[in-house]
């Protein structure tokens, strides 16, 4: 009788313990992807060749911007260098070729949905609309990391101006101030 009682016991503890090691999986999981809601500023924004030397810095050293994650899914982002030049004129639409195409150099926008995928350390932005039209409808692959409360994004190599590039993105989540 006791080891029939001992048996049972060992096979309720089995069980118990499988139930509450698949019910601890997604919360753990949850808690990974439950880090990336709220508002980022950017720290640095950087792209390396693929021999790790620095091909550019777009943003300069003390780049502007937001990324917000929201607990729904959805996301949006702007990046900019911090001291962009004002076309000469005050109009939308006055601004030369040459003011025109730094002002879109120096800046870049877009948003959308995003998806976590703990696992391979991927966030997914899924863009619905960008400042840049090719991006529209595409899915922007980032690896993720979070380190001394900080988020740094990696992109996949890249091309940009020809030259095959690994952007490293570093931001800092932005903490209210209430008075």
């Amino acid at each position: 009788m006791n080891v029939r009682r001992a048996r049972m016991a060992w096979a309720l503890l089995t069980a118990v313990g499988l139930l509450l090691g698949v019910a601890a999986a997604p919360v753990s999981a949850m808690m990974e992807a439950d880090k990336f809601v709220g508002t980022w500023r950017p720290i640095s924004a950087e792209f390396h060749a693929e021999d790790g030397s620095l091909v550019d810095s777009p943003y300069g050293t003390e780049p502007q911007g937001v990324l917000m994650y929201d607990a729904e899914g959805n996301m949006a982002a702007q990046l900019s260098s911090k001291d962009r030049t004002p076309f000469k004129v005050n109009d939308r639409w006055g601004g030369t070729p040459e003011e025109t195409r730094a002002a879109f150099g120096s800046y870049q926008a877009y948003f959308g949905r995003y998806v976590v995928d703990e696992r391979e350390h991927t966030v997914t932005h899924v863009v619905a609309q960008a400042l840049l039209p090719n991006w529209i409808g595409t899915k922007q692959v980032r690896y993720y990391k979070f380190q001394d409360g900080r988020l740094i994004l990696r992109t996949p190599v890249i091309s940009i101006g020809g030259r095959r590039v690994t952007g490293t993105l570093v931001w800092e989540k932005v903490r209210l101030h209430r008075d």
